[in-house]
C-alpha cells in the first residue's frame, strides 16, 4: 500500500544524513574508529593530537616530517588579535563559557560573506579554526580567574598550550599533558549523526563562512541534552560526596527515575569505547588518596549499580561518566569541561565542513508532516468572536 505522506522518524532517528570517511560508530559492538584507526590506538602514550588533526584532514596516519609540519600549523595560526583577545575577555565575564566561545568564534569570521567564491581556502581556514578555538578556551579562563592575557607560546604543542592557558601552571605533572592530548581526540569526531556535527552539515550546505559553521555547532552543543553531562557528571558526585554512600545515593535516584548524567547512549548499547579509554587514564592519572580519588571511587559505584538495575536496557557508561573526574585531575574547573570539548571537536566539524563541499554540497531540505488547520477562511477583526 502506498501513501502520499512521508514516514516520519523524531530526531531523524536511523535516517542517513550523508555519506562519510571520517569516523565510525559502531553501537552494538562498542567501537569508535578515526578513518579506520581505533581510538584505543590514537590514544596510546606516543600519540598527539596534532597527529589525530592530519589523520582526519589527510586520511593517513603522519610521518615524522608531516607531524612535525602539522604542529608548526596550529602554532602558526593559533595567534588571536588583540582586539579579539579583549573583547572576549569583556564578553566572558559576563556569561556562560559556551556562549562566550560561540560569540568569540563568530568574530574571527571575514568582513565579507561570500566564501564559494573562496572555497579553495578550506583547508588553511579549517585549520586555523582548529587551533585559535584552543586559544579562544585559554582567554575565556584567564578572564575568568582575573589573570592577565598570556597567549600561545612558539615552544608548546597543543594540549601544552591548552593546559598552561587554562590552569595557568608553567610547569606539568607527568601524564597531564597526554592527557589533555587524549582527551582532545576522544572527542575529535563522532559520526556525522550527532547534533552539533549535523549542525555544522546543515550551516556549510548554506555556503556559510567556516567561522559560522563552528559558531552554530557550538550553539549546538552547548545544549545540555548534547554536551555538559561531564560537568553533571562531576556536580553529582560532587554531591554524594562520600564514597561510603554512593551505592545508596545512586540507588535512590533509580528508584526516582533520575537520569543519571553520563550514563547510556543513543547509539552505544554497550560501554562506550571512549569511556574505557578515559578509565585507563584516570588509573593512571588520579592521586590516590585525593578528593579526585573519591570522585572516581563515586563514578565506579555509579556504574556498579546503574549497570546492574540498567544493563538489560542496554544503558551502560559514556565518556562523560568518567571524564569529568579526569579534568578535575589534571586542574580543568567544572565550567570549562565543555569548551574543552569544543577544542577537542572543532576538528571534526570543520573536517566534516570539508567533506561536504567535497560532496556537492548541496542544501539540507528536509520536508515536513503538517498537522495544522487546512485552508480556512479569513475574516476581518469586526466579525471575528
Amino acid at each position: 500500500m502506498t501513501t502520499d505522506s512521508p514516514s516520519y522518524s523524531p530526531g531523524l532517528e536511523g535516517v542517513p544524513i550523508c555519506e562519510s570517511a571520517l569516523s565510525l560508530v559502531e553501537g552494538e559492538a562498542g567501537r569508535l574508529t578515526y578513518r579506520g584507526y581505533s581510538i584505543e590506538d590514537l590514544t596510546l602514550p606516543e600519540a598527539t593530537f596534532e597527529q589525530t588533526v592530519a589523520l582526519l584532514f589527510d586520511g593517513e596516519l603522519p610521518n615524522e616530517s608531516r607531524l612535525s609540519e602539522m604542529k608548526n600549523i596550529l602554532r602558526e595560526n593559533r595567534i588571536l588579535d588583540p582586539e579579539i583577545v579583549e573583547l572576549i575577555r569583556q564578553i566572558a565575564k559576563k556569561t556562560h563559557p559556551m556562549f562566550a566561545m560561540q560569540a568569540g568564534i563568530a568574530m574571527l569570521g571575514p568582513k565579507d560573506n561570500d566564501f564559494e567564491i573562496k572555497v579553495g581556502s578550506i583547508r588553511q581556514r579549517s585549520l586555523s579554526l582548529v587551533a585559535k578555538v584552543a586559544t579562544v578556551v585559554g582567554v575565556i579562563a584567564q578572564s575568568l580567574e582575573d589573570r592577565p592575557y598570556e597567549g600561545p607560546r612558539e615552544s608548546e604543542s597543543h594540549a601544552e598550550m591548552l593546559l598552561r592557558m587554562i590552569t595557568g601552571n608553567e610547569t606539568h605533572p607527568d601524564g597531564h599533558v597526554h592527557t589533555m592530548d587524549s582527551l582532545l581526540t576522544l572527542q575529535a569526531d563522532h559520526s556525522a549523526g550527532n547534533a552539533s556535527t549535523f549542525t555544522s552539515r546543515v550551516v556549510t550546505s548554506t555556503k556559510a563562512e567556516p567561522e559560522a559553521v563552528v559558531s552554530s555547532a557550538i550553539g549546538a552543543l552547548s545544549g545540555p541534552a548534547h554536551g555538559g553531562a561531564n560537568e553533571a557528571s562531576l556536580r553529582l558526585f560532587i554531591e554524594i560526596g562520600d564514597p561510603d554512600n554512593a551505592e545508596q545515593e545512586i540507588g535512590k535516584k533509580l528508584d526516582d527515575k533520575f537520569k543519571i548524567p553520563g550514563f547510556g547512549h543513543r547509539v552505544y548499547s554497550v560501554k562506550d569505547p571512549r569511556s574505557k579509554v578515559i578509565q585507563r587514564i584516570a588509573d593512571q592519572i588520579i592521586q590516590a588518596g585525593s578528593k579526585n580519588d573519591d570522585y572516581y571511587k563515586i563514578a565506579l559505584s555509579v556504574e556498579s549499580v546503574a549497570t546492574e538495575r540498567l544493563g538489560d536496557r542496554g544503558l551502560f557508561p559514556n565518556v562523560d561518566l568518567f571524564s569529568g573526574c579526569v579534568f578535575a585531575a589534571i586542574g580543568i574547573p567544572i565550567d570549562l569541561f565543555t569548551p574543552i570539548f569544543v577544542a577537542g571537536r572543532t576538528l571534526g566539524w570543520v573536517a566534516n565542513m570539508e567533506e561536504q563541499w567535497a560532496s556537492g554540497n548541496r542544501i539540507y531540505r528536509p520536508t515536513q508532516i503538517y498537522t495544522g488547520e487546512a485552508h480556512r477562511p479569513y475574516s476581518n477583526i469586526a466579525q471575528r468572536d
